[in-house]
């Protein structure tokens, strides 16, 4: 049987890593040339700026920003025509005479459920609590097919401002409670 020829035979040409540095080497001379260049144009700028007399140059510390937005916001004014109905007040016991918008008056108090129990010892430990944080609390109990409950509830408030700051101390507590809108009795 004959036999093949198995061995193959060998290159007679570099070696690839030759390729890779004669590339390399090169390409960074050729890189190298470029910023040698852009170099000496940029010197031969600089020189041709320093040969100028000193009166065309500006003075770095005489060169004011211009600024053209203030033409831009008198060309963008827009007129706002007067209210036809201005609900308008006067402040109770200000001596100057600023308006003040009011509020319109509504029937409706604030209180806030911060949470509700079936144990009514836990709902009277919130209550406790709560009103050692200097807030208007009171339990009240409630009845319906599931059986008794005890809300803590906090409150009434008038006005939201004061109701938001209420929240606040509930939500130090780490407590987030229901806004309940009740009228107003009295």
């Amino acid at each position: 049987m004959a036999r093949r020829n198995t061995r193959r035979q060998q290159s007679t040409g570099k070696p690839a890593w030759v390729w890779f540095v004669l590339g390399n080497f090169v390409g960074g001379f050729a890189v190298f040339v470029f910023l040698l260049n852009d170099l000496k144009t940029g010197q031969t700028q600089v020189a041709k700026r320093a040969d100028k007399p000193a009166a065309e140059q500006p003075a770095p510390g005489e060169s004011k920003p211009r600024f053209d937005f203030y033409k831009l916001l008198e060309e963008s004014e827009v007129k706002v025509p007067k209210p036809k109905n201005p609900q308008v007040r006067v402040r109770e016991g200000d001596s100057d005479d600023s308006p003040v918008r009011s509020e319109p008056k509504s029937d409706l108090v604030y209180i806030l459920q911060a949470a509700s129990f079936r144990d009514k010892g836990e709902a009277e430990r919130l209550r406790a609590q709560l009103m050692l944080a200097n807030l208007d609390v009171k339990v009240e109990s409630a009845t319906d097919n599931r059986g008794t409950w005890h809300r803590v509830l906090v409150g009434p408030y008038t006005n939201r401002s004061k109701m938001a700051a209420a929240r606040g101390v509930l939500a130090e507590h780490r407590l987030m409670p229901l806004v309940l809108k009740r009228p107003a009795q009295g």
